[in-house]
């Protein structure tokens, strides 16, 4: 059930216009912290991959990665970034597929047959953004069909539901495919991923994956790990009701730790879990998320639009990550 809210928050001079469908949330909601898993091994990548013939193949991958890193020049050497979980790695092969589990949080799969095809039409065939919009009418297989052998592979690896971020669809000639990029879900609510700014230290347990019509072309759950962790410890907290958020933003802008633009429309409200890394942990939190996406800010700015060049011009906050339980303030751009 959703109820529409169309109001301004605070004052003329000094307010938050939101205009959003409010999802009905529950009373009480789990803050989740996730750690490295003690359940994943090589039986579970042969599951993933679907195959008899399977081949260890991690010390060759680590030999020729090593190579390569030695190859570079100083400068070339990307940054190491920080990781949720341990040193674990272990790859698998069937000589046409792969799987590899990282860091007892982060699975990768990749179908090269599948992948190759991918490629060659991938930012050359027109991007169509489907992101809650169903699909393309004149698709050659369906959204809900690539979901599907998706969620079959993610089944695998006992996660049973993502929660979208961006799908595009690619098509030319006889080629087609799905790129879709997700997050996990936990109790029914989604883990956040529209971010704005990515901040170094942060870690977001995002999937991406592309899909065919034929199966599942790639699948990379987690670059910086968290995606596949495991649930070891959770509270239940009463959570804020929207009128209580707003009452929070209300005073926030009155003090002035809030600056917001009255004129421009923040035009989503979701209830998320927000990742904060720490101490060797993801805490996953309970957040009201009120924000424009990114997306629709970019096109805004490049058509020249007056209001929101003034809200880039003035630092005003576009995108507002509330904690769902204290009220606090978790990020503000």
């Amino acid at each position: 059930m959703k109820e529409r809210y169309d109001a301004l928050v605070g004052t003329e001079e000094n307010g938050i216009w939101i205009c959003a469908e409010i999802e009905t949330v529950p009373q009480t909601v789990r803050t989740l912290i996730l750690r490295e898993r003690d359940d994943f091994d090589e039986v579970k990548l042969k599951e993933l991959l679907g195959s008899e013939n399977v081949r260890n193949i991690t010390a060759e991958y680590l030999e020729q990665q090593e190579k390569e890193w030695n190859e570079l020049d100083e400068d070339e050497k990307p940054k190491e970034f920080p990781h949720l979980g341990d040193d674990t790695f272990f790859i698998l092969s069937d000589g046409q597929k792969e799987a590899s589990f990282k860091w007892n949080t982060c699975v990768s799969y990749v179908n090269e047959d599948l992948k190759q095809k991918c490629s060659q039409i991938y930012k050359v065939a027109p991007e169509i953004d489907v992101t809650g919009n169903g699909e393309s009418a004149s698709a050659k297989f369906s959204l809900a069909h690539a979901e599907e052998m998706l969620l079959e592979k993610l089944a695998v690896l006992d996660e049973t539901d993502i929660y979208p971020a961006q799908i595009y669809y690619y098509e030319l000639g006889d080629i087609a495919f799905y790129k879709i990029d997700f997050s996990p879900v936990y109790e029914g609510i989604g883990v956040a991923n529209e971010f704005g700014q990515w901040r170094y230290g942060e870690v977001l347990p995002m999937g991406t994956a592309w899909v065919t019509e034929e199966g599942v072309a790639s699948m990379d759950l987690g670059y910086n790990g968290g995606y596949c962790g495991k649930i070891t410890e959770q509270s239940k907290n009463r959570i804020m009701t929207f009128p209580q958020v707003t009452e929070v933003l209300s005073a926030y802008l009155k003090s002035g730790t809030l600056l917001g633009n009255s004129e421009a429309k923040l035009t989503e409200v979701e209830l998320v879990y927000y990742p904060i890394f720490q101490d060797s942990e993801l805490l996953l939190t309970p957040a009201w998320h009120i924000f424009v996406p990114l997306d629709d800010m970019i096109d805004a700015l490049d058509s020249g639009d007056a209001i929101w060049q003034k809200v880039s011009e003035e630092g005003a906050a576009w995108n507002i990550y509330l904690d769902a339980v204290t009220g606090e303030l978790i990020k503000v751009e």
